[in-house]
């Protein structure tokens, strides 16, 4: 997993191309990719991390109920989300609610 820039102020879980800030403590959850990678996370980056990584899974960091609201949030998230020019045409490219819809209406 790529660390982000906690050198200058944001939490780990911040990719190094997302602009935002971090709302809250940088270690408010912890999420961890497919190949056992980690990385302590605010709960706002830990949500665009989640929703940018296939197969991870996040689990609870410094604030109680944090973990369970940065994963109910990535649902709707689209992977990558400040590339904001980006087409979204792929499944894959899709926030996971938009694609269950699209794939209920595929059927």
């Amino acid at each position: 997993m790529k660390a982000g820039p906690a050198a200058v102020g944001r939490c780990i879980a911040a990719h190094p191309e997302d602009p935002t800030n971090c709302a809250g403590p940088r270690d408010a959850v912890i999420v961890l990719d497919s190949h056992g990678g980690k990385a302590a996370g605010c709960e706002h980056h830990a949500a665009r991390l989640l929703a940018s990584l296939d197969g991870a899974r996040v689990e609870p960091g410094s604030v109680p109920g944090a973990a369970a609201r940065a994963f109910q949030t990535a649902d709707s998230i689209r992977p990558f989300c400040w590339h904001t020019s980006a087409l979204r045409t792929e499944s894959s490219q899709l926030s996971r609610a938009e694609d269950r819809i699209a794939r209920n209406h595929r059927h």
